[in-house]
């Protein structure tokens, strides 16, 4: 496995993101955008809202040395998460990262997860179809 860290940076939330991360309009969090690969193919695009009051320290770390998963589990350790699963057709930035043409459908995974003191992230999951498979295995 490797990642590409292709953005790393503070944002103000939307009205949407606001609701989702249990936020005031016009807090900042912090928004990354990771590409992973696998044997040198990218497998998946990962943008992901972070809570930046919980995680304060989320754009000091270097997302090709650790995921940011395991990041914020080290910090902020998981008491509760939901996935919404569905098959999409990505845009063409997307489609254009994860080197696949426009018509490939992708399996995306939108993940919240809490923390004991509220919600720490947002993740938008996407990958190539036919690249892809979902398995899961959480132990709290």
């Amino acid at each position: 496995h490797q990642a590409k860290q292709l953005m790393l940076k503070a944002i103000t939330v939307s009205d949407e993101l606001a609701i989702l991360l249990n936020l005031k309009n016009n807090e900042q969090v912090f928004y990354s955008q990771i590409l992973h690969f696998e044997n040198d193919e990218p497998i998946q695009l990962e943008q992901r809202y972070v809570n930046a009051s919980l995680v304060p320290d989320y754009l000091l770390q270097d997302f090709t040395k650790i995921t940011p998963h395991e990041y914020l589990s080290s910090v902020a350790p998981l008491t509760e998460a939901t996935h919404e699963i569905e098959a999409v057709l990505a845009d063409d930035e997307v489609c254009q990262l994860l080197n696949i043409s426009n018509s490939e459908p992708c399996l995306q995974v939108k993940r919240r997860t809490w923390s004991r003191k509220g919600v720490v992230s947002l993740a938008i999951l996407t990958a190539p179809g036919s690249k892809y498979r979902l398995g899961n295995h959480l132990v709290f």
